[in-house]
């Protein structure tokens, strides 16, 4: 009999395959699970060499998986970097002074980047950001603000200038803010306009690039993060992708601790010959070009998610499409029969039955799919497709944190009809749809439990309702499932990763509680004790 590297005992372990939990062991030999069982069937494979870690009634459980990040972005806005207090500011002049205090703070940096204001948090006489706020606060660097939902962005002169942007400047969707002469004000309004901004502001130079990789990775670990995403920002394929080459770098030096799924940008042709390259060359267990990722529309906060109908709060717009049906369609049927699965953001109802029928249509023409296609926030879907996901075998993608960052904002745009069905989790797993749950960090932190605790409750951290539909909210087992199996279904990995099974990749957490004995608020103040990933210990305190 083999012998095992690596044994955790709990009373309360979660294997993702039942809803409870169980008194045993888990067995690890090099990077793979051998045995889960009792303890004395485990005590069967240690030996001398094994080293044997007993947990009493911590909870042990999979790896969480974040099927929804944008993982570049967010190691260099957790960096130190990125003015992040924003997200606090409750008026313009708030945000201001926190823009002039971070730049007086990082005046050796070539560049001011914060993240986090939102307009809906202003008075409404505030609601007129513009250039010269920020030219008044940092005159000779580029000054980069994104807003808290990521689809807008607030630059100075400078900025402007670094991102060549004139009164010539045009986009086809999106728009570039002008002034009363016609010059850019700048505001930078959706993906298309904000493209460039995104590639220059949130670049590393090439010296920091490992350490901030490094850094990032070492939270996510600590988190109990074992996989994690980087779906693309951008409508189009842009930049170098050195970042792909800096994380092979750290697998090929044994020092990637976080398992990394690439979702490049789908892009408007119907052509795959970058992704392909891509897919070549990155295609390991560890780092691997997953899928492909498109923008079907915006958000609700600003209205340009596409709605079926009318704006309660703009009665004349229900938003429209990033593009026309048929561009999506072709994109999505082309990609799918070069097998790669999709990831289209789709927040409206309008949105979520676009990307609905493209599945369908590439269902029609590919056949039967070997990989996953998903949508990602369904934030407000029509109560007729709700069905169609687990049908389609679409894998519901969503961030529950959301939720709280939102804060009732659906009631005020789509009224409290539509509203009902925002962010129907139980819905949708009631007709047997897989869910996977994620963060979309930086937009919300990456750290699991206030997630968890808003899934399970519908609540904030303060424990008020947060939405007027508190019936979706699903209990602790079907969200540690959309955590962990849900992700890896998500990513095509769950033959190997996303629970508890002997033969599976050993990427494995330790909790600081039993999650199934203690009330929702204590969620937010668990902490992870120890994250394995790939056999290896990670982290441990």
């Amino acid at each position: 009999m083999e012998k095992a590297d690596l044994i955790l005992k709990s009373n309360a372990i979660f294997t993702g395959k039942t809803n409870g939990t169980f008194a045993g062991g888990i067995a690890v030999k090099g990077n793979k699970i051998i045995k889960v069982g009792s303890w004395d069937e485990v005590d069967l494979y240690k030996d001398l060499h094994t080293k044997v870690f007993e947990y009493k009634d911590n909870l042990i459980l999979p790896g969480f998986i974040d099927s929804h990040m944008h993982y570049f972005v967010g190691a260099f806005q957790s960096s130190g970097r990125v003015c992040r207090t924003l997200f606090d500011a409750q008026s313009k002049k708030e945000c201001l002074d926190m823009v002039a205090k971070f730049s007086k703070e990082c005046a050796e940096m070539n560049k001011v980047v914060g993240m986090g204001w939102h307009l809906p948090s202003w008075d409404e006489a505030d609601r007129n950001p513009c250039k010269e706020d920020l030219d008044a606060i940092e005159p000779n660097r580029p000054v980069f603000l994104l807003s808290a939902e990521g689809h807008t962005f607030w630059l100075n002169s400078k900025a402007l200038e670094a991102c060549s942007i004139n009164a010539d400047t045009t986009v086809s969707f999106g728009k570039v803010g002008k002034n009363d002469d016609g010059e850019p004000d700048g505001m930078l309004y959706e993906l298309e306009a904000c493209e460039v901004a995104n590639t220059i502001a949130f670049k590393a130079d090439n010296n920091e690039e490992d350490e901030i990789l490094m850094a990032f990775n070492k939270k996510l670990s600590e988190c109990g993060i074992t996989s994690t995403t980087d779906v693309s920002n951008c409508p189009e394929p842009v930049g170098d992708f050195s970042e792909y080459e800096s994380l092979h770098q750290l697998e090929l030096d044994h020092r990637l601790t976080v398992r990394l799924n690439l979702y490049p940008s789908l892009g408007l042709m119907p052509d795959t010959g970058l992704a392909d390259r891509l897919r070549d060359k990155y295609h390991s267990e560890k780092l691997r070009v997953a899928g492909l990722k498109q923008f079907i529309d915006g958000v609700t906060s600003s209205n340009s998610a596409f709605l079926l109908e009318p704006y309660t709060d703009m009665p004349d717009s229900h938003g429209r499409p990033f593009y026309e049906y048929e561009t999506l369609r072709d994109c999505v049927l082309f990609a799918n029969g070069q097998q790669y699965g999709i990831k289209l953001h789709a927040i409206g109802d309008g949105a979520i039955r676009m990307a609905l029928d493209a599945f369908e249509e590439s269902q029609r023409k590919n056949g039967p799919l070997k990989i996953r296609n998903s949508i990602e926030h369904i934030e407000a879907p029509h109560p007729d497709d709700i069905g169609r996901f687990a049908k389609l075998d679409v894998t519901a993608a969503m961030q529950p944190l959301h939720l709280a960052y939102e804060n009732l904002e659906k009631l005020v745009k789509i009224g409290p009809n539509r509203s009902r069905y925002q962010f129907p989790f139980k819905s949708l797993l009631e007709q047997g749809t897989v869910l996977a749950f994620g963060t979309d960090y930086p937009v919300v932190t990456f750290s699991p439990m206030e997630t968890i605790h808003a899934a399970v409750t519908r609540q904030n951290i303060e424990g008020h309702e947060i939405n007027i539909n508190p019936w979706e909210k699903i209990p602790l087992a079907d969200v540690l499932r959309a955590y962990t199996f849900g992700g890896a279904y998500c990513v095509n990995q769950d033959d190997i990763l996303g629970s508890l099974e002997e033969g599976k990749l050993a990427d494995i957490v330790v909790l600081d509680r039993n999650l199934f004995g203690v009330d929702p608020e204590e969620i937010l103040e668990t902490k992870v004790l120890l994250t394995v990933m790939d056999g290896d210990v990670v982290h441990q305190v």
